[in-house]
């Protein structure tokens, strides 16, 4: 059974986070550390191959008014690298605006020191990313 993935990108760190194989849950995967952007398009592809991922959700970083910077920028450049070794996947641009900032209040709420696990914060927001994408009821 297919899955739903997504990537929460950023220059240094990248949060992923998958769907069970009804598309009801996230789950956070490990963060991958950014070492090169051919690096992070083979991890990512690796991933979306080996759970049998039917749709990619890209965070989309735009700013608060609405316009698209410079990171919003990047995750399209990763997305069209990506969508040549994943011809059969659909990729959503999703708005992740605050997400990190949701993540944040989440670990705190537990107790959880962000500064001690770089990429917990990441995971987190992956996972939020994707529940958000998973509970407006995606289309199979």
């Amino acid at each position: 059974m297919s899955r739903v993935m997504a990537v929460d990108w950023g220059t240094r760190r990248i949060g992923i986070a998958i769907s069970d194989e009804t598309w009801s849950l996230a789950r956070p995967l490990p963060t991958l550390n950014v070492k090169s952007a051919k690096e992070a398009v083979r991890d990512i592809v690796s991933l979306a191959r080996e759970n049998e991922v039917a749709i990619l959700v890209m965070g989309d970083p735009v700013h608060m008014s609405g316009r698209v910077g410079e990171s919003a920028q990047s995750v399209r450049r990763l997305a069209e690298k990506l969508q040549g070794f994943l011809p059969g996947v659909r990729f959503v641009f999703w708005d992740e605006r605050l997400s990190s900032h949701q993540a944040q209040e989440i670990l705190k709420s537990h107790q959880e020191k962000i500064r001690g696990a770089p990429g917990r914060l990441d995971q987190v927001a992956a996972a939020l990313l994707l529940q958000c994408f998973l509970d407006s009821g995606p289309e199979r």
